[in-house]
């Protein structure tokens, strides 16, 4: 009976341990906001049209230029890095090319 009470004990300990790291965890990705207005939702596009500049800066109505990245690359042939480095922002897309406007984002890393 003492063996089987320990070991249930550190049963019990190692979930509520799991459970209160799971907990914090998910506490601390809630308070993370992505900058500029992006989502994890945002495709290649989408973030080339948010982080874009207008073509004419006294000009609303000429439009807007898309906000192609500083650098990048692919360095792992799965995944496009896209640098931003004049708003400090790294993007991730789910696809290898460059050119893939529907690719969706897979992480966004944010230099601070």
């Amino acid at each position: 009976m003492n063996k089987l009470f320990k070991t249930f004990s550190i049963v019990v300990l190692i979930v509520i341990i799991a459970v209160a790291f799971v907990q914090a965890r998910q506490a601390s990705a809630a308070h993370f906001s992505i900058p500029y207005g992006l989502t994890r939702k945002d495709t290649m596009a989408s973030v080339e049209q948010k982080l874009g500049q207008p073509r004419v800066t006294f000009a609303p109505q000429a439009g807007w230029e898309l906000g192609l990245p500083d650098e990048g690359g692919s360095p792992d042939r799965i995944h496009y890095w896209a640098i931003y480095k004049r708003f400090g922002v790294t993007v991730i897309y789910n696809s290898p090319s460059a050119t893939d406007m529907h690719a969706t984002i897979r992480t966004i890393l944010v230099n601070e």
